[in-house]
């Protein structure tokens, strides 16, 4: 692995091979062990040190086989009983090393059941530059000893480079010491940070930095993960029974769905040593199960009892971790471990690969959910760009998918988008032509060559077009423009064409869909907005105290006249999203004040 060096730089190799000259002019070393008769020429390779005691001229008992000592030992000749003497020199350390398989059994003098149990090897791996050195040596000593090859697969790996692409070096300053980078960040996110970020076999540019980022995105948000779910399972004294899975919702369905589609994509990957490929599900399921399944199933955390929907929730969480755990031990070990002995008491490297339940995989409602992921995502990119928080809500988001077989889909988890993207309304459409406008614009590079003198026309043409010509440019997907020589039609390849979205709505899109936000605040939602920031910084204060996450308070709240009127027109959202006995609004004893934006803030909570 890779074919492109099995069959390119080692296999060209193969096909122009010449001769192999084995010995070398040094001292240290393995003696090249072949005797010349100093009358006949004739040449001696004894097989063993038996075999050498036994043709010695005299006594040698175990004489040490290395230079100088092995040189003074002399053989008779067996075809004119004449004197025999090593040749000086040395056996090629690559030859050394190719004889690995045998040699740490003492193949085969010793040990033959077990060298025929690991031989050939399942796997070896090194670096590119081995395709010359060990991978050959090991094929030719073997070769010529079996007849076949000393190893199943072979992984070529590239090499790791600093963040400008240069070898790293001592002498240059910009090596990386390993055991410091383990010792900062931890072995589990150095190891990540090596499988996941490029393919085995190619050149990395590595640096703290890469670690650093394997560390947040995957490391420390599977720890937080095992965290949530390990404090809520402890306060409602919850102890796994697989027997026990409460009624399992669609979000429940969907994750474990994922898991057994993602355990199928890792285990292909593996099969072929795509390390990276498998890092790569693995660390998008992370994401899902951190960003998307436990925000989406937090209030079934917080439900009073353990009501069917959270021992579904508690249920599902553990299968999903303690799937992660095992798929997850061959690239982060320790984690994996903390993990799986903390959910099933035994250790995760004793536990068997997961196998992919078929029965468990829905598909279409993987493809479902991604649709509403892409769309999510899409919306919170466009609350980005025009600097529009979460928190403030608005009224509605208008979705077009390009495959209009989606719709449906979107149309069936609206509910989903509208929380999270925190608008009133999710509208799908078939077209946006009432929602965006088009501008149309000569591509000067692609047209110069082929409009010639009448660039500037066209260009001219072009600007004048009103919004509803512009649509019809593009549903002709060309234009007729009249010049001085007659009627030109303009091919859209000639054209760029941007969508640009009418005043107070905000646009993005991607290759399967176009997100349309309406970002017009109304008083109405500007204090609803003013009403979370309130919730937020409630919850902030409790975590400061460090009050128990279930501990039930009396809130009071007051603050400038924006905030009492967002209160007072938003109580009802902030008792749903507060642990709270009594609510009141008014100067108290013991207030804390906040600044949110532009707007005062004060808060006391009382046990």
């Amino acid at each position: 692995h890779p074919s492109h060096i099995k069959d390119g730089r080692f296999g060209n190799f193969l096909e122009n091979m010449v001769d192999w000259n084995i010995g070398r002019n040094r001292f240290w070393g393995t003696p090249l062990p072949i005797w010349i008769c100093d009358s006949c020429d004739h040449q001696y390779a004894p097989h063993s040190q038996a075999d050498l005691q036994e043709k010695a001229i005299g006594e040698i008992g175990d004489v040490e086989l290395h230079k100088p000592y092995v040189d003074r030992v002399q053989l008779k000749c067996e075809k004119c009983e004449g004197t025999m003497n090593r040749v000086p020199e040395v056996i090629d350390v690559w030859f050394d090393s190719g004889s690995m398989p045998f040699a740490q059994q003492h193949y085969p003098f010793e040990n033959q059941d077990q060298f025929e149990k690991q031989f050939p090897a399942d796997v070896i791996c090194e670096g590119i530059d081995q395709t010359r050195g060990w991978f050959y040596s090991l094929l030719a000593v073997s070769t010529l000893f079996t007849g076949k090859a000393p190893y199943k697969r072979v992984l070529s790996t590239g090499h790791i480079l600093d963040e400008e692409g240069r070898k790293m070096s001592k002498s240059k300053g910009n090596a990386l010491n390993p055991t410091d980078l383990v010792t900062k960040f931890g072995a589990d996110a150095f190891r990540w940070a090596l499988l996941a970020d490029s393919a085995p076999w190619n050149n990395k540019r590595f640096s703290e930095r890469v670690v650093v980022e394997a560390k947040s995105k995957v490391i420390d948000t599977l720890v937080n993960t095992h965290g949530f779910y390990t404090l809520y399972a402890n306060i409602d004294g919850y102890e796994f029974d697989k027997n026990e899975s409460g009624e399992k919702t669609l979000l429940d369905r969907w994750v474990l769905s994922r898991l057994n589609s993602v355990t199928a994509v890792v285990g292909e990957a593996l099969d072929d040593y795509d390390f990276t490929k498998a890092a790569k599900a693995l660390e998008k399921y992370v994401d899902e199960v951190s960003n998307w399944y436990i925000r989406r199933s937090r209030d079934r955390f917080w439900e009073e009892g353990m009501t069917e929907s959270k021992k579904a929730a508690y249920h599902t969480l553990h299968e999903v971790l303690a799937g992660l755990s095992q798929l997850m031990a061959p690239f982060t070990p320790f984690l994996a471990e903390d993990i799986y002995q903390n959910l099933m008491g035994e250790s995760v490297h004793l536990a068997y690969f997961p196998k992919v339940d078929n029965a468990v995989v829905d598909q279409q409602l993987e493809q479902d959910m991604d649709a509403v992921l892409q769309v999510v995502e899409l919306a919170r990119g466009v609350r980005n760009t025009e600097s529009i928080k979460t928190k403030q809500p608005l009224s509605e988001l208008v979705v077009i998918p390009v495959n209009p077989d989606q719709g449906k889909a979107l149309e069936k988890y609206s509910s989903i988008i509208r929380d999270e993207i925190n608008v009133k309304e999710v509208v799908v459409k078939q077209s946006s032509d009432d929602l965006v406008r088009y501008e149309v614009k000569l591509n000067f590079r692609a047209a110069g060559p082929v409009l010639g003198k009448n660039v500037g026309v066209v260009k001219g043409y072009l600007e004048k077009l009103s919004d509803d010509e512009a649509a019809k440019v593009v549903q002709d997907e060309k234009v007729v423009v009249p010049t001085g020589d007659g009627d030109v039609e303009v091919t859209m390849d000639l054209l760029n064409v941007e969508r640009v979205a009418d005043s107070g709505l905000s646009m993005g899109s991607n290759q399967d869909f176009h997100v349309v936000l309406d970002t017009t605040i109304t008083e109405e939602l500007r204090l609803e907005g003013l009403a979370r920031e309130v919730i937020r910084v409630i919850q902030d204060d409790r975590k400061k105290q460090d009050l128990p996450i279930d501990l039930r308070v009396d809130i009071a709240l007051d603050g400038d006249e924006d905030v009492k009127k967002a209160i007072q027109q938003n109580e009802g959202l902030i008792r749903e999203n507060v642990l709270v006995n009594n609510l009141t609004v008014g100067e108290a004893d013991n207030m804390k004040e906040f600044t949110v934006g532009d707007n005062q803030v004060k808060v006391a909570l009382q046990k």
